[in-house]
C-alpha cells in the first residue's frame, strides 16, 4: 500500500506542471520532479542532496527559504535565480515532520518568463507608438497654431506650413496602416492560395524602377520558373514591395539592386541584394524588431515608420518560412526570404 501511495505522489509530483523540490530545514534537497530537474540544474546532473543555495545560486531565493523555515509561509513571490535567466513564481510551504528526516519544505515554482518578456515587449510597443505618434501630431499642431496666429496672411509661409502638415498627416496614415497589417499578421493565420512567384516578382519590380531610376540605382533579377508556394496574395507582395523599397531606399546612386529566386530542395529562397550603405554587426540581431532603426535620421526623412522589416518577419514565419540578413557596414546587404514550396498534395488552396 505504501508503495502504490509512493508511486501516486511521485505521478502526482512529475504531472503538476509545476517545479517541485522537498528540502529539509538546512536547505538540502530531499526530492525534486523532472521539471526542477531541467531548470536548476545541467543535463544529466540530479538536484537530490545538493542544497538550495548551491544548485540556484540565489541569495534571494535561498533567503525565502529561511523565512519560510522561520515559521511563515512564502506565497506568490517573483524570483530571478541567476541560472538559466529564469523569471520564477515561487511558494514554499512547511509539510508535517518526518520522525527521521525532521522537518520538510515543499518549494513550488512556476516559469513566468515568458510572460514577463512578453509584458516587455507589450510596454516596449506601447511607449514606441506613443513616441512616434507624439512626434508628427506635435509638428501638425505646432503648425496649426501658428497658422491660427496669424501666418495664414502670409502665402509663402502658409503654403510651406500647411505642407508640413500634409506630411505629417501621411506619416501618420502610414504608421496606422503599417499597425493595422502588423496587427492582422500576428493575429490570425493568413487565408493562402496558389501562388506563382515569378509574375509577382517581376511585377514589383516593374512598379519599384521608377524610383530606382530616379535614385539612380539598376535593377536586376533572376526568377526560376516553376517557383509556387501556398500564400496569402496581399501579405506576401507586402514582403517583397517592403524588401525591395529598404534595397532602394538604402542604397546610394550608381549603386545596384538585385532580387535572385531559385529552389533548394523543397523550399522557394529569395534573395534580395543591394550595394547600399550596409548595417553595422551591433545592429544586425535587432533589425526585425518593431521600430528598430538603424539610421534613425535617414529613415524617417525617407518616410520609414519602423514597422516594415518587423511586418516582414511575422508575415514570412506566418507561412511556415524565416527571413535573415547578412550585411557588411558600407558594403550592402542581403536579406534571404525561404517559403516552402507548394506540394503536390496540396489540393486545398483556401486554408483558413
Amino acid at each position: 500500500e505504501c508503495t502504490v501511495l509512493q508511486k501516486e505522489v511521485d505521478t502526482l509530483l512529475e504531472w503538476s506542471g509545476s517545479a517541485l523540490i522537498v528540502l529539509n530545514q538546512n536547505g538540502a534537497i530531499l526530492q525534486a520532479n523532472s521539471r526542477a530537474n531541467m531548470w536548476l540544474s545541467t543535463p544529466g546532473m540530479s538536484l537530490i542532496g545538493k542544497t538550495l543555495l548551491e544548485v540556484t545560486f540565489s541569495e534571494e531565493l535561498f533567503s525565502l527559504f529561511r523565512v519560510a523555515v522561520e515559521g511563515k509561509d512564502i506565497q506568490d513571490r517573483e524570483v530571478r535565480p541567476t541560472l538559466n535567466n529564469l523569471v520564477l513564481n515561487v511558494s514554499i510551504t512547511s509539510l508535517s515532520e518526518d520522525p527521521i528526516r525532521g522537518r520538510r519544505f515543499l518549494m513550488v515554482m512556476q516559469n513566468i518568463t515568458d510572460i514577463r518578456r512578453l509584458e516587455t515587449i507589450r510596454r516596449d510597443f506601447v511607449a514606441n507608438v506613443s513616441h512616434e505618434l507624439r512626434t508628427p501630431l506635435a509638428s501638425i499642431r505646432a503648425m496649426a497654431e501658428t497658422l491660427q496666429d496669424g501666418a495664414m496672411s502670409d502665402p509663402h509661409v502658409a503654403n510651406r506650413f500647411l505642407g508640413t502638415i500634409v506630411h505629417e498627416t501621411e506619416r501618420l496614415k502610414r504608421i496606422a496602416e503599417d499597425l493595422l497589417i502588423l496587427a492582422d499578421s500576428e493575429s490570425r493565420p493568413p487565408q493562402r492560395d496558389r501562388l506563382a512567384l515569378k509574375p509577382l516578382i517581376e511585377t514589383i519590380i516593374g512598379r519599384s524602377r521608377p524610383q530606382a531610376e530616379k535614385a539612380g540605382l539598376s535593377v536586376s533579377y533572376e526568377i526560376e520558373q516553376d517557383l509556387v508556394i501556398l500564400a496569402n496574395l496581399d501579405q506576401m507582395e507586402q514582403v517583397l514591395v517592403n524588401l525591395i523599397d529598404n534595397a532602394i531606399k538604402y542604397t546610394s546612386p550608381g549603386g545596384s539592386v538585385s532580387v535572385i529566386a531559385q529552389k533548394i530542395s523543397d523550399t522557394a529562397v529569395i534573395r534580395f541584394r543591394d550595394t547600399g550603405i550596409g548595417i553595422m554587426s551591433s545592429d544586425l540581431n535587432r533589425i526585425f524588431e518593431r521600430f528598430y532603426r538603424v539610421d534613425k535620421g535617414r529613415s524617417r526623412a525617407s518616410g520609414g515608420t519602423g514597422l516594415g522589416l518587423s511586418i516582414v518577419k511575422h508575415i514570412v514565419e506566418s507561412h511556415e518560412g524565416t527571413v535573415s540578413v547578412q550585411s557588411e557596414f558600407n558594403h550592402g546587404s542581403e536579406f534571404t526570404v525561404s517559403i516552402p514550396l507548394m506540394k503536390e498534395n496540396d489540393d486545398e488552396f483556401d486554408q483558413n
